[in-house]
């Protein structure tokens, strides 16, 4: 199997990496030289990828293309090009639709959506699929596991969580940054704050009870676990994380006219 990538950038990375490291089966990996360097390095790391100028040659000679340029400038990128018919495609692109898709690059085989995130690299992490496909679900299923949605909204469901990377390192930035005006040393708040929150995660990962129940074995009934959440959502907390899932999920609809 011969794999395309029109977009070399962080995700793309990220992708090409748990592949190599999951050992799939690929003759061969065909990457755009944008970005340069990222291009380069997987070039240089992996005897299987090579680098093509011509994004039309990438399409030319795939069996199945990873579409993962910008969506600011997806319509400038695909649109002189010409998926071929018996192709198969993935879009890694956020935000735009496979209608849109097809209409810039032509119709195809297949497509779908897909929208991993950086750990996938370490095989961890689920990604979340828009659109039946086997090839598509045995790769993201070898990269840490795959769930394929039934229908648009729900697969515009999990995008919004999808957004939340910088939510999370920022909370932990917030708290960090508590504990150093208090007196605490900064990278040593970092140091502890890391490795709570990746054991937390680890519990929520092993455990089959939901984030309620997890909540509530994590909070002592009247100590400070329980006033911590209480203070957090009577203080707007939780209304604040809704509205910024609304307007996140509002984006991704409007994005689609």
């Amino acid at each position: 199997m011969k794999i395309g990538f029109i977009g070399t950038g962080t995700i793309s990375e990220a992708v090409i990496t748990g592949m190599m490291k999951a050992g799939l089966k690929i003759d061969e990996i065909i990457v755009s030289a944008r970005s340069r360097k990222t291009s380069a390095d997987l070039a240089a790391r992996y005897s299987c990828v090579s680098i093509c100028e011509d994004n039309q040659d990438i399409i030319n000679q795939s069996d199945l293309l990873f579409l993962a340029v910008l969506p600011q400038i997806a319509e400038e990128v695909i649109t002189p090009l010409t998926f071929r018919a018996d192709q198969e495609v993935c879009s890694l692109i956020a935000t735009i639709p496979v209608e849109k898709i097809t209409a810039w690059g032509g119709e195809v085989a297949r497509i779908t959506r897909a929208v991993p995130l950086p750990p996938v690299a370490e095989l961890n992490g689920i990604t979340v699929l828009s659109g039946p496909s086997e090839r598509v679900e045995m790769i993201f299923n070898a990269l840490g596991g795959a769930i394929v949605t039934k229908s648009l909204r729900e697969f515009d469901a999990y995008t919004v969580p999808g957004s939340s990377m910088g939510l999370y390192f920022g909370i932990q930035e917030l708290i960090a940054d508590w504990i150093k005006d208090q007196g605490g040393d900064r990278q040593e708040a970092r140091r502890f704050i890391a490795s709570l929150f990746a054991a937390l995660s680890r519990t929520a990962e092993q455990s089959e009870d939901s984030f309620s129940v997890l909540r509530s074995e994590h909070s002592t009934p009247g100590g400070l676990n329980e006033q911590m959440f209480r203070v957090f959502c009577g203080s707007g907390g939780k209304d604040a994380l809704n509205d910024a899932m609304n307007a996140v999920a509002d984006r991704i609809t409007k994005a689609r006219s």
